[in-house]
């Protein structure tokens, strides 16, 4: 029994079709070529119809590997994915064993009994804090906390300035790959109007820690410095309206800035890692105040109270 005339032209254009387009084949397949065998009722599928079935289906589960598939066929090698996350070996990604500030510190008095809970806790962390000291001096002998705590407040207050200008290349060297996107987020098109007046109790550091990441002798040290200061802070939008703070009226800032330095780097140097933010000093922020056009609104309430009447 042979074909009609009709089909094998049909079946000559759709096969010129596919070897142009090979997307043709794979989204635009009605129906799979049959071969009819003489003295058979019924056809059956050919072995290479029945793999470019199979292929066809696991194409459309996973497009990746019809991706693959042509490819191959055309002699190219499928690029890495753009999916891979990339890495640095110049700080870490998060605080390790992060210091935990006593609910009221700084607001409480040293004659009182949370007072003297707070410094004994403190007299506690003195032990393992010395062992940090030991391993931080090997590479950096002259590492001095007392010290340490004003340059960190230094350091800390340069990376502000440097952010009030939007200055990258400054805020790069005073701020970690961690901290800078953090940092950074959310005043690409806003004004800040930054400035420290003074300090109400001197900087000191509260918290040593060190570690070794990707291999033994790669060590990091992490320090973090108390900070209560005096400080404005008055962040304007894209239009120039306030949005919060003032230039004007200081208020009292309790900070907790962990520094960073990767210890066996020869010219590596002390950066901002992060800041801690404890739940109970969360509480204590002050709302942003947005500008909003109340003319706008006057004529929404005007058309839904027609909308209404009618």
């Amino acid at each position: 029994m042979a074909l009609p005339m009709s089909n094998v032209v049909l079946f000559y254009q759709r096969l010129k079709i596919c070897s142009l387009y090979p997307k043709v084949l794979l989204q635009e397949q009605s129906f799979p070529f049959i071969v009819v065998r003489h003295g058979s009722a019924k056809g059956r599928l050919l072995k290479k119809d029945k793999k470019r079935i199979e292929e066809r289906e696991e194409h459309r589960k996973d497009p990746s590997k019809m991706v693959k598939s042509l490819l191959k066929k055309a002699g190219m090698k499928m690029g890495l994915p753009d999916n891979h996350r990339p890495i640095t070996i110049t700080c870490t990604g998060a605080i390790f064993e992060e210091y935990v500030p006593p609910e009221g510190d700084g607001k409480v008095s040293a004659l009182s009994t949370e007072g003297a809970k707070q410094r004994l806790e403190r007299v506690k962390n003195v032990g393992v804090s010395q062992v940090h000291i030991r391993k931080i001096r090997r590479h950096e002998p002259e590492f001095m906390p007392a010290e340490f705590a004003w340059t960190g407040q230094q350091i800390y207050t340069e990376a502000n300035k440097a952010l009030q200008e939007f200055d990258r290349a400054k805020l790069h060297r005073l701020v970690t790959e961690k901290c800078y996107p953090d940092m950074i987020s959310g005043f690409r098109y806003k004004t800040i109007r930054w400035n420290l007046v003074e300090s109400i109790e001197k900087p000191k550091v509260v918290h040593i820690r060190t570690t070794d990441m990707l291999s033994k002798g790669n060590l990091y040290g992490q320090v973090t410095v108390r900070m209560h200061t005096k400080q404005t802070l008055a962040i304007y939008d894209r239009f120039g309206r306030l949005m919060i703070g003032s230039e004007t009226i200081p208020k009292d800032v309790l900070e907790y800035i962990v520094f960073e330095k990767r210890l066996v780097n020869v010219y590596g140097a002390w950066r901002v890692h992060g800041k801690i933010i404890p739940n109970w000093l969360a509480h204590s922020r002050e709302p942003i105040v947005r500008t909003l056009i109340e003319e706008e609104e006057e004529e929404i309430r005007e058309e839904v109270n027609s909308v209404q009447a009618t």
